[in-house]
């Protein structure tokens, strides 16, 4: 239904061109990461992942980010990721960027590490690797550290990676360092306890962010379009060394000072019990260890979960229940300081949060992963003052993470999502039509 009170489309900055880099947006809403689970068992593209970019950019997505995408043995963190270890991968992904360049939308290639929050049972090894070996109290594992050689080797390895991502076609690269994955490891001081130049102070923590950045910049070009993914504040616990936001947008600044070309502000480690997708956690513990990635972690953290599971949800809820804009209150201090785009993502469902956020200056692009979910065709629906299927942050599509294939698995919204994409599908410009 059409929002009276609403903005029209031509004075709402959400519909306005942005610049990334040398890369131009015809808008401000982008599709953040969500993880996909659609590529086949060796991390090639399959049909089923084609097809649902291209709806996605039928839907006039300005950009999309694609799930997280690892490049090697240790990197991966699920089954079914999307990967770019070798030039074989290439061709699919070409598929994978044309069919999103032909509907008219720009496509990035978000590049990470799983690090020491993998579960190694899932992947058919039995190490995680981290900056530190200092336990992973979500998964139950304790990685391994790194040597200085396997530091080096996964600074090759991302340079490489973006490399291919390049050659496919993606119009840029995000380089994952939030969520307690490898670099945001690195850099919170509780899961680097190194001795070494990799330790220590901040300068060090930093190094192995700079050293990736300039082996990828050395790898795609100077124009090339690169991005980052950053957390606002890692939110653990009190008594242990996580970084605030302060010190968050200091390593964004030395980062502008480095060339990146933007920053995507999230929050949170696996540790943090759920702050980077706040959400409605009621049954997420048994979902969990029942039908998600939880099914491959060691017996004992299994029935621990199980055991526990309410009391489980209820701590996830305190710590993490859902709010609007979840992650604005950190952008808004990236972009009192920085030059280059900040993304606030989070939290961002409909148009009157979207558009307070950037009519106030406290982001410049919005983006979104479980709202283009629900809704494929969310841009589309925002500019035209649609109300889509709309994600009630019920946590299903979180918990199954890497167990199952992408999708809405609330039985009322995914059932409006399959009946909006029945029926567009045979507006002008759907695919096949």
């Amino acid at each position: 239904m059409n929002d009276p009170t609403m903005q029209s489309a031509d004075e709402s900055l959400l519909f306005r061109p942005i610049r990334i880099g040398t890369t131009e947006l015809t808008g401000r809403v982008i599709k953040s990461a969500v993880t996909e689970t659609l590529c086949d068992e060796g991390g090639y593209v399959t049909d089923e992942l084609i097809a649902l970019y291209t709806e996605w950019a039928r839907g006039g997505t300005p950009l999309l980010i694609t799930g997280a995408t690892h490049f090697s043995t240790y990197s991966q963190g699920i089954e079914g990721s999307m990967c770019l270890d070798d030039d074989d991968k290439i061709p699919g992904l070409r598929r994978l960027t044309d069919a999103v360049h032909e509907k008219g939308s720009k496509i990035f290639s978000q590049i990470f590490h799983v690090g020491r929050q993998a579960v190694p049972a899932m992947l058919g090894r039995d190490v995680s690797l981290g900056p530190s070996a200092v336990h992973e109290l979500a998964t139950g594992v304790t990685p391994r550290a790194m040597t200085a050689d396997e530091i080096r080797e996964t600074v090759e390895g991302f340079g490489q990676a973006a490399r291919r991502a390049k050659e496919a076609g993606f119009d840029g690269v995000q380089i994952h360092a939030a969520h307690g994955y490898l670099i945001s490891a690195f850099l919170t001081p509780y899961t680097n306890r190194r001795k070494d130049e990799y330790g220590g102070t901040v300068e060090n923590r930093m190094r192995f962010l700079v050293e990736v950045y300039r082996e990828v910049r050395r790898t795609v070009g100077a124009d090339y379009p690169l991005i980052l993914k950053l957390n606002g504040h890692d939110g653990l616990l009190p008594w242990r060394k996580g970084l605030g936001t302060a010190e968050l947008v200091e390593v964004a600044r030395r980062m502008e000072r480095e060339g990146i070309d933007g920053v995507e502000i999230s929050a949170g480690h696996y540790e943090s019990f759920g702050t980077f997708i706040r959400g409605r956690w009621k049954g997420f513990a048994r979902t969990l260890v029942g039908k998600g990635i939880g099914k491959g972690w060691p017996t004992s953290q299994r029935l621990l979960l199980r055991l526990g599971a309410p009391l489980v949800d209820a701590v996830f809820n305190w710590r993490a229940g859902y709010r609007p804009a979840f992650n604005l209150d950190y952008a808004t201090e990236f972009k009192k300081v920085l030059d280059i785009p900040v993304i606030s993502v989070g939290g961002f469902h409909g148009r009157e949060d979207m558009d307070e956020a950037l009519d106030a200056g406290r982001c410049d692009i919005i983006g979104a992963a479980r709202a283009f979910v629900s809704d494929p065709h969310l841009y589309e629906h925002l500019k035209r003052g649609v109300q889509g299927p709309r994600c009630n942050a019920c946590q299903k599509c979180f918990a199954t993470t890497g167990s199952a294939r992408i999708g809405c698995f609330d039985p009322v919204v995914g059932a409006e999502t399959r009946r909006m994409l029945k029926e567009e599908a045979q507006l002008p410009g759907a695919a096949g039509a």
